[in-house]
């Protein structure tokens, strides 16, 4: 075997188990039948009741959208939208069509309706198919009824032909973020003495590694993300690397059990929380503000931006992405020192 991974378990030997559990029969049957199924079915719990709460019957609340028009037809409206559909959407004014399409492709709105003459409502394709449609419902008889006309929708940020479907970005996240979970789990499971130092270089070499792939294969080689290389690589390398660190954080504190929180933390409630298939606004009350706090909802949103959106998200992604690269590592070294200090006096 290679150094630092351990070899095969060998045969059954339940008499080492006794040996693992202080000699104790039944507190080594405890660990052995019991806690594997525990675990296993508390992670599977977590994923089937974070994902039935979020998607099955995910409606908008507050999907931002830009209006522009005569003040007495866009009073209107709002008050159409609002009892139709009471809280899905709200309906900020600009002063015209073209600070309507900006806000659009800004990222600041998913849509914008024009009544500026024949209605049209603006949307961003980038934002996925669902979104378009539901806006379309909201707003296509309200507009009908109360501005004249069935609004003509025009795409202004739509996907790119390597990626029809919207799945590129989600995709791309969720396989760098599993990346991440796996080096942080394994750094510490094949060299849990290491220095700190020599885990950061390989950390960095991880993330490195991972943004120049995501990039080329994102890129390149599968034309699904229509953004500059460099740009790419810098925001996928930077979600490894807050990845591996919150992953190696938690093996480092908690131990096996860190395993179960890095699972729940990234692979869970990070990929529901991603807004690869829907906006935030989509996500239940509890769960949205993790969108913005937790690593792959920031990634996919600046990709997202650097992608269709005029750079939507990616100075917050540089800056919440980092503190989850560096407060992790921080931790850890303050750990380590509070341990060493304590087996010196001991």
């Amino acid at each position: 075997m290679p150094a630092g991974l351990a070899p095969p378990p060998g045969p059954a030997d339940q008499r080492a188990e006794q040996e693992r559990s202080d000699g104790s029969a039944a507190r080594a049957g405890l660990r052995g039948i019991g806690l594997p199924a525990v675990v296993a079915v508390a992670v599977g719990l977590l994923l089937v009741v974070v994902y039935l709460a979020a998607f099955p019957a995910a409606e908008p609340h507050d999907l931002p959208v830009a209006v522009t028009g005569p003040a007495d037809v866009v009073d209107d409206v709002r008050a159409g939208v609002e009892e139709s559909r009471p809280g899905a959407l709200a309906l900020t004014g600009v002063p015209d069509a073209a600070a309507a399409e900006r806000a659009v492709t800004s990222g600041d709105v998913v849509a914008a309706l024009v009544l500026d003459g024949p209605p049209r409502l603006l949307v961003a394709g980038a934002h996925g198919q669902p979104v378009t449609q539901d806006l379309t419902e909201v707003l296509g008889p309200v507009v009908a009824e109360r501005a004249g006309g069935q609004p003509a929708v025009t795409d202004v940020a739509p996907l790119a032909d390597g990626d029809r479907r919207g799945r590129a970005i989600d995709h791309t996240a969720f396989g760098v973020v599993l990346g991440g979970f796996l080096f942080g789990i394994t750094s510490y499971q094949v060299a849990p003495k290491l220095r700190l130092r020599l885990r950061l270089l390989s950390a960095v070499l991880f993330a490195a590694a991972a943004g120049l792939l995501g990039a080329l294969l994102s890129g390149p080689v599968f034309p699904a993300l229509p953004a500059g290389f460099w740009p790419v690589a810098g925001i996928v390398a930077l979600l490894a690397l807050a990845c591996g660190s919150a992953a190696a954080l938690a093996l480092r504190l908690l131990g096996g059990a860190g395993t179960f929180v890095a699972t729940a933390v990234l692979l869970t409630l990070g990929a529901a929380t991603s807004t690869g298939s829907l906006p935030a606004q989509y996500l239940p009350g509890w769960l949205e503000p993790l969108a913005s706090v937790l690593p792959p909802g920031v990634a996919v949103r600046a990709l997202r931006g650097l992608a269709y959106l005029d750079g939507d998200g990616v100075g917050r992604a540089v800056w919440v992405l980092g503190l989850w690269c560096v407060v992790p590592l921080v931790l850890v070294a303050l750990a380590d020192t509070v341990q060493r200090r304590r087996a010196r006096t001991a």
